[in-house]
Order: C-alpha cells, then structure tokens, then sequence
C-alpha cells in the first residue's frame, strides 16, 4: 500500500517539470521571433563626414530589418508602404565599398506574414553620389494607381540626377524597373490635379511629365538652356522624350557670372547674404514671402504671413547656375528642406524648395519661384517711426459699475478694480497716442511693489440719459497694446461700465 502514495508522488513531480519546462520554452519563444515582426524605424542623417549620426545631431547607429552585404554600407532609412498592405516597407540607402563610383543605391525590405521575418526584395542604383543631397519619394507618376520611387539628388559633377523605378503591376511580387534617369542642371516633375475618379479609384489619372533643363552648347548666352519634356508612354513601359525647345537665359552681365558662380559655394553664399522676397507678391502686402540668407550664421529664414521658420544651414553643393543648400528646422529636427538656388539676374534668383517627405509638413510648393533682392529703399518702407505720446484731456475720476457688478474706482493716478476673481489695485495713466486715447493701468503685487500685470485699453466716454434724471457717463474699454509705432486694438469684448455718485 506504500508504493501507491510513493509512485503518485512520482507521477506529480514529474508533471510538474514538464510543466515547467514547457512554460519556461514557451515564454522564450516569442523573443525570438519578435526579430521578425514589423518594427518602426527612426530616419539618421549623415555629418559632413558621411558617418551616421543621430536626428538630434548626435552619433547614432542605424539599424535595417535585414542583413547587409559585407561591402554594403547603410546611409539612411526610409519607411514607406510600397504595396498598399498593412505595413510599411523599408528603403535602405547604400553604398558599396568596390563601387568605383560610389554611386548611391536603395533597397526594399519587405515583411512577411506568412514567414514572419524580413527578406530583401528588390534593389536598384541611382546616378547619385553625394549623400547630403540623397531624397527619396513614392509618388503615382504614371497615374495608374502604382507607386513610384523617385530619387533626386547630386553625381559628383553637381548635376542634379533622378531615377525613377516604376512598381511592375504585373510582377505578382515587390518588384520595380526602372523607367527614367538622367542628370541635368535641372529636373523636375510638373504635377496637376487629378480628378476625383482618380482620386477614389474609378479611373486612371494623366501621367505626370517631367522636365529637364540642360545647358545649351550652340547659345549666344552662358544662360542659354535646352528643356526637354519627357512624357509616360505605356507602350514603352517608359518615360520617353516627346518635346525639346531652346530657352534663352537671362540677360546677366559676364562679369557677375564669373565673379558669382566660380565653382566655389561659399562665393555663392557670400553674394546671397541677406533679405529676399518672392517677386510674384508685393513685398509690402500681408501675403509677402521671405528668404533670408544668413551665411556667417549658418542659418535662413523663411517668413510670410506672421510665421518665420529658422533652419540650420548645414551644406551646399556648388552647381552650374548657383548652389544647391541643404537645411534642418531648428526646432523640428526631422523636418529637412532641400534648395535648389540659380542666379536669374543680378539681384534676381530662381528657387526651387525640395521638402523631405519622411514627415508631413509644408509640401504646398509656394516657396518656389524668383526672389528678389530687398533693396534699401524697400527695406526704409517697413520702418516704422516712434509715436509720440501727448497728455490726454480726460477727466476719468469716479466710481464706475459694469453691468456684472464689477466696479472700476479711479482717483488721481490710482485704481481700485473689484471683479469676481478678485481685488486689483495700482497705478494708471492717460495719454493719448495716433489720436487714440489710452487708459494704461500697471497693478501692484501683493506686497505693494509695482508688477509686470500691464493692461492698456482705448478709451471712449459716452453718456446717456435716464428717464427723468441726469446723464450718466459711459466708459467703453477697448483692450490693446502699445507699441513702438502706435496703439494697436487686441481681440476680445469691449467693456462697458458707467459711472456712479460714491
């Protein structure tokens, strides 16, 4: 009867283990496959020096989903979804060490559902070679609903270069051909607004064509160019040149030319010091942009309709008509902006701004166009003289009620104002300033000592009368501020109080 007890005990111990054993393995399973699930990667930049740095400018270690080639050396990371499924895909950006050329190469790493894991789908090269200058996007260019990568950036000429790799639909897989490529001294892709069948998916929508501007060898000028317009054909599965027009250049003295663009940037960056405002709106107006180029202080500013954005210059490429910057927001650090700058005339510049696309922000395309040169007289226009402040004529002395029960007591320079949230009391003057009056009213702190609490109000006495009694004198406060150059009115509601006998 002993052995029963005993060979329970047995069986129970070894239940137990096993048990153990299995919730231990188990748990340890899935940290080894959350290497393969889907993770978000952050974006690194690189420093002059094409080490990898952080996006808050420190040093920093870029990660990929997948492993490298041992002469591949990753630059940068992209996340985009490529194929329209649930997860992004990533775009590695790499550069091999045997490449003579060191031409700059993207790659796709795609997740699988089914494998869990990460695998390397596709890869393709661009004509471009300085890293600084390296964008990625994914646009519809074609117009049928598939996305295209399109890579801009700078070959070692200081040409600008785009690729362009057109997703196959027909592939059963991630795949993408290329379908344009070039390097000029200008490429652009000339966008339009597609309709809404487009837009929900109804029809196809018109192919985007794009430009190419190259310097033309049989011109009178130095500015002289060929624009070339490429256009989509389904035929050749392509972009294929359809239109090739000469366009004279700006009539731009030689000397400026070979004193301005001499190869050098810095000599580029010298002559853009300062303020420019876009030439399509009157610089005066409330709808007037501005370029400001601080050089020596490494930064520029864009500004217009009560905004300015300060980024940090951080490289420029010489190119053959002026420099190519590339720029970081100083408070949104993975917010980037490439400038692509070209001398149009002596105090004229021809901008094109290239918004990085890893984040959503201005990408509206009205910073684009010709800038010019603010000059000194223009500058004088904005300044705005002192006000000078005269003595008011107003008799302000009394008690006044407002119709909440709030009452206002002034009484030589003195006030006394009891609201709902509490007494306030201090000090007050009168003057009058653009022919406004203004009550100016600075409270004491709680120990007695005057404060920083400033309000200023303009002023207007009415009265009214009662029925069969005297007039009584209405106070209308208006809130404002006083500046350098006037009285200007603030938002909110006007204050209505009258004064009593106390």
């Amino acid at each position: 009867m002993k052995r029963i007890p005993q060979t329970l005990f047995y069986v129970a111990a070894a239940l137990s283990a096993a048990a153990t054993a299995y919730f231990y393995f188990s748990g340890r399973a899935p940290k080894r496959e959350l290497a393969g699930e889907p993770v978000k990667y952050r974006s690194f930049d690189l420093d002059a020096a094409d080490q990898p740095v952080a996006a808050n400018g420190g040093p920093g270690r870029l990660t990929a989903a997948i492993e490298l080639g041992a002469d591949e050396t990753l630059l940068d990371i992209y996340l985009m979804n490529l194929d329209f499924d649930e997860e992004d895909e990533q775009i590695l950006i790499v550069r091999r060490a045997n490449d003579p050329r060191g031409a700059i190469r993207i790659v796709v790493a795609d997740y699988s559902q089914s494998s869990r894991r990460w695998t390397r789908v596709w890869e393709g090269e661009t004509l471009a070679t300085k890293v600084r200058t390296f964008q990625v996007s994914a646009d519809d260019l074609v117009g049928d609903h598939n996305v295209s990568i399109v890579c801009f950036g700078l070959n070692d000429a200081s040409q600008q270069t785009m690729t362009v790799f057109w997703r196959e639909p027909a592939a059963g897989r991630l795949s993408f051909v290329k379908v344009f490529e070039t390097a000029a001294d200008v490429i652009s892709v000339e966008t339009v607004t597609r309709p809404d069948s487009y837009k929900l998916g109804q029809t196809n929508g018109e192919s985007w064509p794009i430009s190419v501007w190259r310097p033309d060898e049989l011109g009178a000028s130095t500015m002289d160019q060929i624009r070339e317009t490429w256009r989509w054909s389904f035929q050749d599965r392509s972009y294929v040149k359809a239109a090739q027009e000469r366009i004279p250049g700006a009539s731009i003295a030689k000397r400026l030319v070979d004193a301005v663009l001499d190869g050098d940037p810095s000599t580029f960056e010298s002559w853009l010091d300062g303020i420019w405002y876009k030439e399509s709106t009157d610089p005066l107006s409330p709808q007037a942009l501005f370029l400001t180029f601080q050089p020596r202080d490494t930064s520029l500013l864009f500004s217009g309709q009560g905004v300015v954005e300060v980024y940090q210059w951080e490289a420029s490429n010489a190119t053959r008509f002026g420099i190519y910057v590339s720029a970081r927001n100083q408070v949104v650090r993975n917010v980037r902006r490439l400038l692509d700058i070209e001398l149009a005339a002596a105090d004229l510049i021809q901008v094109r701004v290239f918004q990085d696309l890893k984040v959503k922000a201005d990408i509206s395309g009205r910073w684009d166009g010709r800038y010019r040169r603010l000059s000194a007289d223009t500058a004088r226009a904005f300044r705005r003289p002192p006000s000078a402040a005269a003595s008011a004529a107003l008799d302000l002395d009394g008690l006044y009620v407002a119709a909440d029960g709030s009452t206002l007591t002034l009484a030589g320079s003195s006030y006394s104002w009891t609201r709902a949230d509490g007494l306030e009391q201090g000090g007050f003057s009168s003057f009058k300033l653009q022919g406004v009056d203004v009550l100016d009213l600075r409270a004491l702190s709680a120990n007695g000592q005057p404060s920083s609490a400033r309000t200023s109000w303009i002023v207007r006495l009415d009265s009214r009368s009662e029925d069969g009694g005297a007039p009584v004198r209405v106070l209308r406060l208006q809130p404002a501020r006083v500046r350098i150059d006037g009285v200007g009115r603030e938002d909110g509601p006007e204050l209505v109080l009258e004064k009593r006998d106390e």
